[in-house]
């Protein structure tokens, strides 16, 4: 099965709609980084005329950080549409009675915001502490940019002592350190060697971690457009962090055709295999 997927753009209005809405609007800005295992390194990377065939997982929304209520989450099925489409155009297609599958992606989307202790001692300079702080920097990619060590079981005090001598004038550093304690929308996604019956320790191939900093956007719109952006550097390993400034003039949107996605494998016709659904009676598991 092979989808279209059309990138466009969009010219914004000479003229914001009101004063409010130009003192309140946001860009979206993406922040996407990209890990290749040593196993991963070894594989071809895959294009539209020579891709990889995969079956997938869908994790579904999560929220990674502290919970807050009230956001507007896209639908799942616009989630796994745009996902689906976004991987076809750089060369991820699902697998059909003519392709065998050579890797599983597993992917999930919601949020990672701030877990906040509360100050507890009046005498504590500081009012309150994100215990959550390290998490949110190695999503970003922090560990390229030193500012936490490489082994996530490492004690991080001599990574952030490096980080204090680049702080004048890595700008990259300091923009990754600058959104760190602020509401972020998270899409994540996997690569895994495939395999038929589930493994105790499946082979990782990639992991794509995107992030956009949530004040003033609404997720329902943003996470879909997240992974359009994203979408270059998706099974791709970066070396850095890559940033990108989505401005009203330049704002990507997917045009999306009508594939074949289903949210729960049961018999083996069907593309998506959904961990939040469960089965109905009689059907296997998928697994």
């Amino acid at each position: 099965m092979r989808v279209a997927c059309v990138f466009l753009f969009a010219a914004a209005p000479a003229f914001p709609a009101g004063l409010l809405g130009w003192l309140f609007h946001r860009d979206v800005q993406v922040i996407t980084s990209t890990d290749s295992t040593p196993l991963g390194l070894l594989l071809r990377i895959p294009s539209p005329s020579a891709p990889v065939y995969y079956k997938a997982l869908n994790i579904g929304y999560r929220d990674f950080g502290a919970a807050i209520g009230g956001d507007k989450r896209p639908a799942p099925e616009e989630m796994i549409r745009t996902i689906v489409q976004v991987l076809a155009t750089v060369g991820y297609l699902p697998a059909d009675a003519q392709h065998r599958p050579t890797q599983w992606i597993v992917f999930t989307w919601g949020t990672l915001y701030p877990k906040i202790l509360p100050k507890w001692d009046p005498q504590m300079p500081d009012a309150n502490v994100q215990i959550n702080r390290t998490q949110m920097l190695r999503f970003l990619g922090g560990e390229k940019l030193g500012l936490v060590s490489q082994h996530p079981d490492d004690f991080e005090v001599e990574s952030l002592l490096r980080y204090q001598s680049r702080f004048a004038f890595d700008s990259s550093t300091k923009a990754i350190w600058g959104v760190v304690g602020g509401d972020l929308y998270m899409v994540a996604l996997a690569g895994y060697e495939y395999f038929e019956t589930e493994p105790k320790h499946p082979k990782l191939l990639w992991k794509t971690k995107i992030s956009c900093p949530a004040t003033g956007l609404v997720m329902a719109d943003t996470l879909p457009m997240m992974v359009v952006i994203a979408a270059p550097f998706i099974g791709r390993a970066t070396s850095l962090p890559v940033w990108v400034n989505a401005a009203d003039k330049l704002k990507p949107r997917v045009r999306l055709g009508n594939p074949k996605v289903e949210e729960y494998l049961g018999s083996g016709e069907l593309r998506v295999y959904d961990q939040n659904a469960a089965p109905a009676k009689g059907e296997r598991s998928g697994k």
